[in-house]
Formats: structure tokens, sequence, C-alpha cells
């Protein structure tokens, strides 16, 4: 046999990294593998001349009965074997030398994931769920495509198909199920125990301590009896199949007339239908945008002959007419707030609310609610409300259901049909629903045009999966809360998180379970984040937002959104939209309106050119400029070019701001990063000069360490890792591909000798293979460097412009977190209501807005500025009381009631905002 290392020696054979790969001589490896093939299959040389022999040709059984035999014999043949344990009897084809040899010197590209198609967002946890993620997923899911449910083949057939196909398609899609009525659920509801001992209890409460107390509590127990009647009354749904189908054609029609497509993935709908059909109820919850999402998530389900669920609505929306429909079509209305006074449960409430949804269940029914209560006004997640959810977890372990599936999902509008939230963002109260309200309403709607609707599912995940594996969510803490406290804290702990909005309390659940529920609230909200689809007006105002905020060549614009939309479905996420990227920035400017986005035209000087530009070079750029398009080349012609220019006043801002946090997820943690790398280098970043060799070397450890005090900080705006996840771990693979992309370089491979790009390339192929790179003497052996020390920003123009550009993703968070803190000044001399102070911060962010010294003008989001103070209050800087007239008032807690400690704090939050 011949040697390859005595033909060609290793230089010969792989390249160094940076220069054309040298050339293999595969002549000599094709005849090594030729003589390879000839030692195993001798008898293959002769094939074309020789005659197949089989067993029947020697008088033994049929090929066919032979090979059926040996496909279900114990002792399958030796080829049969091989095949199984993906061993062949001979060496691999002459075809695939040339790609091992270009295995040897191509470095493979870290976010080449989707191979040109557009990735499949929404499988379920492979660490909770492995069982439920191969149950309904197949192979051939992902590759079932998109389809409109607004359009249709229209049917030939019948009178009513050819003439009114909205109609067709509404009765013949559908599907009769049965819904139990709101009288036997309210039977049931009523005459259970639970209800009884609340109502019970109730009246004791009301009659204790009073003259006549039997006579008082009997008078109080028929009070709660006959309240409870009227209270389910009020909350029951009543599902009528009549209504669904006149409502399905409804909204074919009108849904025709404002929305331009509602998109949905076939394969996730295979994916609900297939988990349907197991006889569990499925329990959907999706992020709240819209009051379209009750109805629309119910007419997808109708469209696809899935059972209507039972909708979980605020009772703000039980309004005439409106709430009626609502009530047909599946919803029941619970209170936002489930107790009348602060300080003391409403037993009775709870209970029939609880019951309910019990019932609802027990019958296997369908149920939907929205995982987040209310409706988020900022465009980013909320954090999950575990009331509702831990009545699926108790109707589980009370055995009223074997199993449920748990589906994330979410409703991706290019624009919202409810109007905009600048008031409340602005500090007023939200306006109340009325009927007039809701006309209003509709009347805008239908005289607007509102785009596409993108709606995802998550792959649906088995609740007894998830309990049997769950892991408690361990608390975020890093040296930013612990205020320089070295609190020691076991792995998992225990921690009491009670929402005022919960529908379960610390007297109702044990403390374990509390926990168990709110992680699998925040791995719902996860899984829902990230099945989340980016809109057209979502990539174009994150671009406005970020990059250009102070405006843009619309022919720029367009660019740098095909970049944005590449480098968002590298990350594993997908986009709303399709087709030429100028028309589609087109229309999400025409979509945000002048109000957000004011367009106009700048004059240029076309007689003016670079002295440095050649001639040749000259008249490449204008030939390229000529095959751009009729338009654009009769703006160049006319001397002018389109500038976008996006509306930063206020209160305008904050709907521009709106769209653009739903990007935030896509690059949540490389922003993290960046912070903490600017953070940590802060004055140096401003002494290195692009392009030239000064350099800023930071430790890793506190690059990492400062990315966990930022987390810590913004924890109460987003969840960076699902409950089963470890932080550190996402934030040190986050920093890998930072350096892999080569905006941070690791100073680490230089000193051991390895070239950056060697290393590079190594890492690569760790990131994009099964190879672990755990065992340092292997490491060591194939000259992969994996110790990393310190590192080093980039001084690249192009990578320092992407540096600043993740850290700009947070910025306005990172302000408004400062904002507030610098107003907890106030609380040092006295206590303040918490309205004035809520009042004070509101006026103090916007008055500095005014004045041009903010660096973010939607800093002063009021969303923002209430999550700040939840944060000081979670960490303990600031406290809350009642007063002797119930007025509820904020203060100081030691140590920070000292100016010292309290500006000593002040800073630490400050440092993350250069």
């Amino acid at each position: 046999m011949v040697d390859c290392r005595q033909t060609t020696s290793p230089d010969t054979c792989i390249g160094k990294m940076g220069s054309k790969p040298c050339k293999m001589n595969l002549e000599k490896m094709e005849e090594v593998y030729r003589k390879w093939e000839a030692r195993a299959n001798p008898a293959q040389q002769n094939s074309q001349t020789r005659m197949v022999w089989t067993p029947a040709e020697a008088g033994g059984m049929p090929i066919s009965k032979q090979r059926r035999n040996d496909k279900f014999r114990e002792d399958p043949p030796p080829e049969r074997r091989r095949r199984r344990s993906g061993k062949l009897s001979h060496p691999p084809s002459l075809d695939l030398v040339p790609e091992l040899a270009r295995f040897k010197y191509t470095p493979p590209a870290f976010y080449d994931m989707t191979g040109g198609q557009r990735p499949f967002m929404g499988r379920c946890c492979a660490n909770c769920t492995s069982g439920s993620r191969e149950m309904l997923f197949t192979s051939d899911i992902p590759g079932m495509g998109f389809r409109n449910v607004l359009k249709f083949n229209k049917p030939r057939g019948g009178i009513i198909a050819r003439y009114f196909p909205q109609i067709y398609l509404a009765y013949s899609e559908g599907v009769n199920y049965s819904y139990p009525s709101a009288g036997e659920l309210a039977k049931e509801v009523l005459g259970s125990r639970r209800v009884h001992a609340a109502i019970h209890k109730g009246a004791i409460s009301d009659s204790e301590g009073r003259a006549k107390e039997e006579f008082e509590y009997n008078k109080a127990l028929q009070g709660h009896a006959r309240r409870a009647g009227q209270v389910l009354g009020n909350m029951a749904a009543s599902t009528s199949n009549v209504v669904l189908r006149i409502t399905g054609w409804v909204l074919l029609k009108v849904l025709g007339m404002i929305l331009f497509c509602v998109n949905v993935h076939q394969g996730q709908i295979e994916m609900l239908k297939r988990a349907a059909k197991e006889g569990v109820p499925l329990v959907i919850m999706p992020t709240h945008r819209s009051h379209l999402d009750y109805v629309l998530m119910s007419f997808i389900l109708y469209i696809y002959g899935i059972r209507v669920p039972f909708v979980a609505a605020g009772d703000n929306l039980n309004i005439p007419v409106f709430g009626w429909v609502m009530r047909k079509l599946g919803a029941y209305f619970i209170k936002r707030k489930l107790d009348k006074e602060v300080g003391k449960k409403d037993h009775v409430y709870r209970a029939l609310l609880h019951t309910y949804m019990e019932e609802v269940l027990r019958t296997n029914q369908n149920m939907e609610f929205f995982i987040e209560g209310g409706r988020s006004r900022s465009g980013k997640a909320l954090a999950p409300k575990g009331g509702l959810l831990s009545v699926i977890v108790d109707a589980y372990y009370d055995g009223i259901i074997s199993d449920a599936f748990l589906v994330p999902a979410s409703v991706g509008y290019d624009k919202i049909l409810d109007g905009d939230f600048t008031n409340e963002q602005m500090g007023r109260l939200k306006k109340k629903e009325t009927f007039i309200g809701a006309l209003k309403g509709i009347w805008g709607v239908f005289t607007s045009k509102f785009g596409q609707v993108r709606v995802d599912f998550a792959e649906p995940f088995s609740l007894k999966e998830y309990l049997d594996s769950a892991q408690m969510p361990s608390p975020l803490t890093s040296e930013l809360s612990s205020h320089g406290i070295h609190r020691p804290h076991p792995h998992p702990v225990l921690k009491k998180t009670v929402s005022d909005h919960s529908l379960y309390g610390t007297d109702v659940v044990v403390e374990d379970q509390r926990q168990l529920v709110r992680g699998l609230g925040e791995h719902i909200v996860y899984d829902a984040v990230r099945v989340n689809s980016i809109m057209s007006t979502n990539l174009v105002s994150f671009l406005l937002m970020t990059k250009h905020r102070q405006g843009v060549e619309f022919s720029k614009l367009v660019e740098d959104a095909e970049w944005m939309k590449g480098e968002i479905t590298a990350r594993g996420r997908d986009v709303g939209f399709s087709g030429e990227m100028r028309a589609v920035v087109k229309h999400a400017l025409a979509l945000m309106g002048r109000n957000l986005v004011n367009t106009q035209s700048r004059q240029q000087r076309p007689d003016v050119v670079n002295e440095t530009e050649s001639q040749d070079a000259k008249k490449t750029r204008v030939t390229e400029k000529a095959k751009e398009g009729a338009e654009k080349e009769g703006e160049k012609q006319a001397g002018r070019d389109q500038m976008v220019v996006p509306n930063m006043a206020l209160p305008e801002v904050f709907v521009l701001s709106y769209y653009s946090n739903t990007v935030i997820s896509v690059f949540l943690l490389e922003s993290v990063l960046a912070n903490a790398v600017i953070a940590v280098a802060n004055q140096e970043m401003h002494t290195l000069n692009p392009g030239q060799q000064n350099k800023v070397t930071l430790s890793k450890d506190r690059v990492l360490q400062k990315a966990t005090e930022l987390c810590d900080l913004l924890q109460f705006e987003f969840i960076f890792v699902p409950p089963c996840g470890c932080l550190y771990t996402a934030l040190s693979d986050a920093l890998d591909k930072l350096i892999i992309s080569e905006i941070i370089q690791s100073e680490q491979d230089v000193s051991d000798g390895c070239s950056s790009q060697d290393s590079r390339w190594a890492r690569r192929v760790a990131s994009s293979s099964a190879w672990g790179i755990d065992d340092d003497k292997d490491d060591e052996d194939f000259g992969i460097c994996t110790k990393e020390e310190q590192i080093t920003v980039n001084s690249s123009p192009e990578l320092l412009q992407k540096l600043f550009f993740f850290q700009s993703v947070l910025g306005p968070l990172i302000e408004g977190y400062w904002l507030t803190a610098c107003n907890l000044v106030r609380l040092l001399d006295r206590d303040l209501p918490e309205s004035e102070f809520s009042s004070l911060v509101s006026d103090y962010s916007q008055d500095r807005v005014a004045k041009g010294l903010a660096i973010y003008t939607e800093s002063c989001a009021m969303d923002t500025l209430r999550n700040a103070w939840r944060l000081f209050q979670h960490w303990k800087v600031i406290d809350s009381y009642q007063d002797a007239e119930k007025i509820k008032l904020v203060h100081l807690k030691e140590p920070f009631r000292n100016e010292q400690k309290l500006g000593d704090f002040i800073d630490k939050i400050e440092a993350f905002r250069t």
C-alpha cells in the first residue's frame, strides 16, 4: 500500500488558512482507494461480464422470499448488520475524496445554518421535553410551506360554492364539535366542594366579630351564594357552532378587506393536528399584542378543523354586542384584579374561576389564555403570569386530566389594529373600553390598511413530561444586586414571587410548586418569543432606531435591510415577508406613515467627483447604478436621492420603538456582551483609533461578570435563557460567536503561538459539529487553543461599527434605568406616594428629552421606568407601605438612605451608560 505521508508532505496537503489551498495529489489518493476497493471486493472487478448467481438457481428458495427472510430474521446478513451499524464493507466512493480534501482546508461558515432556505422555528426544548420533541415532528414538516388562510382555490361544483365561496369555505372547513353548555358547567361548578368551602370562608370573614354572629353568618352565606351564581353567569362561555360558522364567513370577508394575508406554516399546523388526536386537551398560550389575537387564533383552528378553545378574556371586553359574540366564540371573562380590596382575597371569585377552568378541562376541551396577562405596551414580551397556568398544573396533579399539550404561540403584525400605546407610555391613564369607542376603532380599521399577519405555533409538548423532568429556576444575582454583601445560596433556590394579578397565593400552593409554575411560565414565554417572526415594519424600524437615527438614504436602507434579514435568518429566526427587499422596505414605510417616518428628497451634487476615485472605478460605479431599476434611475437623473428620516420626537418615537423592540430578542445576548465589553473598557474605547495598531485588551472573566450584571439589571425586561439553561454558559457561547465573527479577538491565541485564522477555523469546526473541546490534552495534541484569558477589541472600522451597533440595541433601556436610579435621591429626605413618585420620574425623564440631554428619546417610556423601580424593589433598594389613610408610599431602605451609598449604587448602573 502506498503511504500518503511518503508521497506528500503536510505542507503540500493542507495549506495555511488565509492563503489559497495548495493542490493535493488526488490521483495518488484515488489509486490508494482503488487498491482498497479491489482488496475488499475482488469479485466485482469483472462485474460487467459475470453472471449473477442466485439461491433460486441452486435449488434454494426464490430470491424474493430469501430477501424477506433476510429482512426479518434475528441474525441479518453481515452486510445488513454493517449497514445498520453505520459501517460498510467497502471504503467510501472515490467521489468523496475531493470532499475530504476540501474539508481539510475549508473553514465552515458559522452562521450558515439555513442552507438557503427559511429556518423552521418552534421545536420544543430538547432538555425538558425530548420525548415530545420526537413524538409529533417528522422530517417532512419543515418543507410543508406556508398558507394564506384568507385565500383558497375557488370550488367548481354547486351554486353556493361558485358564487359564495366564503360561505362555502366557512361551512365546509369547520367541524361541528360538541361543546358543554353554560348551564351544564354552572351546575358542576356551583356544586363543587371548593366553591362551597370558599362561600363558607367568605361568610365567616364577613360576620366575624359582629353582634348576632350566627344570624349575620347565615345572611352573608346567602349573599355569597347568590353572588357566586351571578359571577359565574357573567364569566361563563357559551360556544355555538352556528356562530362559529357565521363568524368564520364574516372574518374571511372582513380580514380580506383590511389585511393582505394571514400566513401560517402548515408544518406547525400539522403538529397541532397530531397533538389534537392524542385525546388530551390542547392549552394554547400566545403572547398578547392585539384584541384581534382572541379571534384570530380561534379562526385559524376552526379553518383547519381543530376544536376551538375556551379563551380567557378580560372583562373589559364584555361590552354590548362584542361581548356576546366573543362568548359564543368560546370566550370566558375574568377580572383584571381578582380582589376587590388590596390585601383581602376574594376567595369566592378565585374558587369559581379555578373550578370553572377545571371543569372545562375535565370535558377534554381545549383552552387558550395569554401567558403575559395583558397586551404588551412596549412590543417586548412581558413576564409570565402564573395564575391560570397553575390551574392547568393543579388539574394534572389532582387527576382531572391525564396530560395536556402546551402550545406556545405568537402573532406578528405589520401594523397593530388597536392603535398605539403612546398615551400610556407618556404616563397617562389607560382609557376604558366602551361600545362607542369600539365602533370608532372599527371605523378606523376599515379606513386603513394593516399589511400582513403571521401566526406561529411552537411544537406542542407534554405537561406530564415537563413536570417529570423540570428544574427549578435559580435566582439571577450578581455583584450589582448583592450590594457588596456575600449571600451564598444553594441550587436551586426557592424564593417567593407573588404577583398581584396571580390566581394563586401563598395559602394555595406549596412553595416548590409555585417555583415549578414560574419556571414553566418562563419557558413558555421564552419559546413563544423564539417562534415569533420578524415582520417588515419590525425590521425597518429596528434599523432606523439603531443604525440610522439621523436618517439614511433609501438605497442604503434597502441594502442594510437585506443584510439584517440575513443576520436574522442565520440565527434561526424567520421573517414574515418575502420578495424584493426594495418593495418590502417601501411597503413597511407606507404602513408606518408620515407621522413616524418622513421620506424627503435630498439635493445632490452630481458634478462633484471624489478626487481619489479612478476613471475606471467611476465608470464601473456608473454602470452598476444604471442597472438598479427605472424608478431609482429616474431619481438619480434628477439629481435627487430619497432620504428616510425617522420621527424621534415624543410621543411618536414610542410607536417606532414598539415595532423595533420585537427584534431585540434576536441579538439579545450579543448586545449584552457588547455593552459589557464597552463598560469594562470604559475610557480606553475613546482612545481606540480605527485601523491603527493600538488595542484595548480586557479580561474575559471580567467581561462575562459584567455581562451577568447587565442581565441582572434587565431581568424584568427579558428572559435570557430558559429555566433549564445556564446563563453563564449562554454568555460564554455568545462571546465565542463574537470572537468567531472577529468583532472580538482572543489574545490567548497569539500568546500560545496559534494564528488567529487557525484558531477561528478550529472554533468554527467545533461549533458546527458535535466535537467537544473540553479535553485540554487532546486540544494540545491537535494544536487547538481553547484557554482564553484575555480578549481584544478589533480596531477594524467595520467591526467596530458592528460592536457599537450591538451596544445600541439595549441603550434606551439602560438609560431609562439610570434615569430612574437618579430620581431615588428624592427619597433621601422623605417618603413619597407611589403615584407622585411615578409622575416625578416621568416628568424628569421627559424634561431631559425636551432639553436635548437624553441620548435616546424613548428612554422615558413609562413601561421602562416602571420595570426599573420594580427591579429596585426586588433588590431591596426601595420598599413600599401603606400609611394610616391607606396611601401607598415609597421609601429608601438601609443602607441606601446614606447619600454616599446611594451614589455608589447609581454609579454602578451608569457604568453601562457609555
